[in-house]
């Protein structure tokens, strides 16, 4: 099972590694820089109340809140108690946390004027259903912003090719449920009753040396013996290879991510 679908139940070590890439990812320049694309849509003038759903360690939801009025309530909510007190110890009293059982929001109808779903709906069991809860509390004008991993396209080079590739899908299956989310968005959006109103492509490629991916690889190294995901020699072999080729300057690997920008159908 993906562990971001459960994260309390899972051993601390997992646990601990899912929290560190969270945070990791909320320090990488580009990645901040494709939140920071998706936020100047926002007029913030008008948004009075913001929902971040899926909120882990609050990395985003910080980022969020730093964009937006003092007035403006920005609320990050997650299934994870633990990751929600990570978020609580990291943040001010500018933004409130939520816990929820991964249902119903405890939130009223069309109470949100922004609805943001950043890297959720590729680890949701049914991101239509998550949608639709998004459309119940979204208000008439309001706006989801939905950015997420391509991980179909997501890959870590190693020497041979072939067996690369095969890694690369059994790694990326074990951590998160819907890996072709990004390429089923606009079905998902049309089912769910909401109107696609616009998209734009990312593509995070490192060559040389790793950054952004050589943490996500450093984060495997934990995930891959506590998840049993590949034997022992072949997880420790492919993890070696590559920070071989970090420190040697031949390091590469590359994915692809997209922001949808949703509103209510006529």
């Amino acid at each position: 099972m993906d562990p971001y679908q459960s994260p309390d139940t899972q051993d601390p070590a997992i646990l601990n590694a899912m929290i560190q890439r969270l945070e990791d990812r909320g320090e990488n320049d580009l990645f901040n820089s494709f939140i920071d694309q998706y936020l100047e849509t926002v007029n913030f003038e008008k948004t009075k109340a913001i929902l971040d759903l899926g909120c882990g360690t609050g990395a985003v939801t910080r980022r969020i809140a730093s964009k937006a009025p003092a007035s403006t309530i920005t609320t990050g909510v997650d299934i994870s108690q633990t990751l929600l007190d990570v978020a609580r110890k990291k943040s001010d009293d500018s933004i409130q946390w939520k816990h929820y059982e991964g249902k119903t929001l405890p939130f009223p109808d069309e109470s949100m004027d922004l609805f943001i779903l950043h890297t959720l709906l590729t680890h949701v069991p049914d991101p239509v259903e998550t949608l639709k809860e998004a459309k119940r509390v979204l208000s008439p004008s309001g706006k989801i912003i939905i950015f997420d991993a391509d991980y179909a396209s997501t890959t870590y080079a190693i020497n041979d090719f072939h067996k690369g590739r095969e890694i690369d899908l059994k790694l990326l299956s074990a951590v998160v449920h819907n890996i072709n989310v990004c390429r089923a968005m606009p079905t998902h959006i049309s089912n769910a009753g909401l109107t696609l109103d616009d998209h734009t492509g990312h593509i995070i490629a490192e060559a040389g040396k790793g950054d952004f991916w050589l943490s996500s690889v450093q984060g495997f190294a934990k995930l891959i013996p506590a998840l049993n995901i590949l034997p022992t020699e072949e997880g420790e072999a492919w993890v070696n290879e590559i920070l071989d080729h970090h420190k040697n300057g031949t390091f590469f690997a590359s994915g692809n991510y997209y922001t949808y920008f949703v509103s209510k159908a006529d």
